[in-house]
């Protein structure tokens, strides 16, 4: 299928070298790098005075964003997922396919199978600069700082089940900073995702 194909014609040596990269790299830098350039992209060339680009600024840091969100909570938003229990909306039963990927976490496979979701294979996404390898960053980063782990990804839709979504502001703020940076069309309210989807035990991104 081609949702699943790896790089056509790729030696695999050239994989490993790129799935090394991606495990040995520093993700929590590279994850606050693609918050930096993302923001940077959203006001360079506009006709922003200082005012403007200063409310741009409170929705791309966290220590901005968090007292614009409500009180911490004591249990997560139960989680719902959007695609990974409906693949029949986009298509058809007889078309629906699983991987089995050999990775040391879910967080290796948009490498691996970079033509799987978002990245690669959705035109509009693919505009947005962003790498398998920064992609590997964030699901890592996200993996290990609030256990989300990858459950379905599928051409521009990708959700994550998460086990310790952030539940105290200034965590939930940097969750919804990072995933509004990774997917600005599903996450464009950053203070309504930082109360939502960030507290929620299910992240459903979808690329325009």
């Amino acid at each position: 299928m081609d949702g699943g194909r790896q790089y056509p014609g790729l030696d695999a040596s050239v994989l490993d070298e790129l799935v090394a990269e991606a495990a040995c790299q520093d993700h929590d830098a590279r994850a606050a790098s693609v918050v930096v350039s993302t923001f940077r992209r959203s006001v360079e060339g506009l006709p922003f005075d200082d005012e403007d680009r200063e409310g741009w600024r409170d929705d791309h840091d966290p220590d901005r964003l968090a007292p614009l969100l409500g009180p911490a909570r004591a249990e997560p938003l139960p989680g719902v997922s959007r695609w990974g229990t409906d693949p029949g909306a986009f298509f058809r039963a007889d078309k629906r396919w699983l991987n089995f990927v050999a990775a040391r976490g879910g967080y290796e496979v948009p490498v691996l199978l970079p033509y799987l979701y978002g990245t690669w294979n959705w035109f509009g996404y693919a505009g947005r600069n962003l790498t398998p390898v920064d992609d590997a960053a964030l699901l890592r980063r996200w993996h290990e700082q609030w256990g989300a782990e990858l459950f379905f990804a599928a051409g521009p839709y990708l959700e994550l089940v998460v086990d310790r979504p952030p539940l105290e502001p200034l965590a939930a703020a940097q969750a919804a900073t990072e995933l509004g940076a990774y997917c600005s069309d599903t996450v464009q309210d950053l203070p309504e995702a930082g109360d939502g989807m960030a507290r929620s035990t299910m992240w459903s991104l979808w690329w325009d």
